[in-house]
């Protein structure tokens, strides 16, 4: 599907959509524990994780589909239930990184294949001490804080390099607290211990900073269902808008937002990549040059991130720089319009609309019915909002 947007001022009231981050994590704490998770977000990740899950219940093979988190949480989780894993997915999701589980394969003797887009494993995680790197993905570390305390034994994560995105790996032990795990941190390193029980809990899962920093960047709009003592790494975001001179007010349910960045800055990334899309066609409509940095895991997500939003920036008129781990982008007060790619990534067709409304011509989205992946009804809040949108096919 694409998608042809008139640009038009975007204004109004809007509910955001439940943490996706936090819905992965309350659906598998659930269902460990045979509890209940309310207010669960509805997308095409999230519904690979409830799969995932039944499949492990009834020992069959996992399918993530595009999910990292559901392919990083799961393999762990079904070797320490089961003493056996075969998983897939679709598109580029078995491209992403899984060295840091092979060398724990490597030194646990699980024997281990990879063959026609599908990882096989066989064997059972018991405690011990677990080596994992910081700076590819904090899901590693998380798919092992789930499943560990289930193995027989104690263990320690000890986490090797700088951790990024930490924010995420808190709000796994935030969760598992909450389903009566005991998690603790010292020195780099979280010790767990073996043979614990989730227990039968019911958890309201709170709105989504990811999702809001599309709409905080729209125009004139009051968002709900935030919570502003959150500790998702991703509310960050309010604070850099505000560095960039936005106006943003905090209500008791959400924020109130005048969606109109002024200056550039630097920012560094590592512990908000999931902002960098949105941030960076923010950046294009300020003055002055502003810097996105710590950038490199980008590279391996739906898209390689870096290259598909400097890619589309320029095919909108803007003048963006694309370097290994960082862009450099000089501010224009409007674009052009033109006809961009999805790259069969949600958050960068969801980024070139939040834009939209600053271009002098039409906005083209090929590959749009992508947002399915995080927020299915994305065009239709994008319409509420005041947004034009046609459905089409360019062929």
């Amino acid at each position: 599907m694409d998608i042809r947007i008139t640009p038009n001022k975007l204004q109004g009231c809007m509910e955001i959509p439940p943490s996706k981050s936090y819905s992965h994590r309350a659906l598998i704490a659930a269902a460990l524990g045979s509890g209940e998770a309310v207010g669960v977000g509805d997308s095409a990740d999230i519904e690979a994780t409830r799969a995932c899950l039944c499949a492990i219940k009834e020992k069959k093979p996992l399918f993530a589909n595009e999910s990292g988190s559901t392919l990083r949480f799961m393999i762990p989780l079904a070797l320490v239930i089961n003493g056996f894993v075969e998983i897939s997915g679709a598109k580029r999701l078995m491209e992403r990184p899984l060295d840091d589980y092979f060398k724990i394969f490597d030194e646990k003797k699980i024997e281990y294949s990879f063959e026609n887009n599908t990882l096989y494993a066989k064997g059972k995680l018991t405690g011990g001490d677990y080596y994992i790197r910081g700076d590819v993905s904090s899901q590693f570390i998380t798919g092992l804080l789930f499943a560990l305390p289930l193995a027989e034994g104690d263990s320690r994560i000890i986490v090797t390099t700088k951790l990024e995105s930490k924010a995420y790996v808190d709000m796994t032990i935030d969760v598992q607290r909450k389903f009566g795990i005991e998690i603790e941190e010292a020195d780099n390193t979280y010790i767990v211990k073996g043979n614990q029980k989730y227990k039968n809990e019911r958890y309201t899962v709170e709105g989504d900073f990811s999702q809001a920093a599309f709409f905080l960047a729209m125009g004139d709009v009051t968002l709900t269902g935030l919570n502003s003592e959150s500790i998702q790494g991703d509310k960050e975001i309010v604070e850099v808008y505000r560095a960039m001179g936005m106006d943003i007010i905090k209500t008791d349910e959400g924020y109130i937002s005048k969606g109109n960045a002024k200056k550039n800055i630097v920012v560094d990334v590592s512990q908000i990549p999931d902002c960098v899309p949105v941030l960076a066609c923010v950046m294009a409509l300020c003055r002055g040059e502003g810097k996105i940095v710590n950038a490199a895991r980008l590279r391996i997500k739906e898209s390689d991130r870096l290259a598909a939003i400097c890619q589309e920036l320029k095919n909108l008129g803007a003048d963006i720089t694309e370097g290994d781990d960082y862009l450099v982008i000089r501010g224009k007060s409007v674009l052009d319009g033109g006809v961009c790619s999805a790259h069969n990534d949600h958050r960068i067709a969801m980024a070139i609309a939040t834009i939209s409304p600053h271009c002098r011509g039409e906005v083209v989205i090929k590959g749009a019915e992508c947002v399915a992946k995080s927020m299915p009804d994305f065009w239709e809040r994008f319409n509420r909002l005041g947004g034009i949108t046609d459905e089409f096919n360019m062929g």
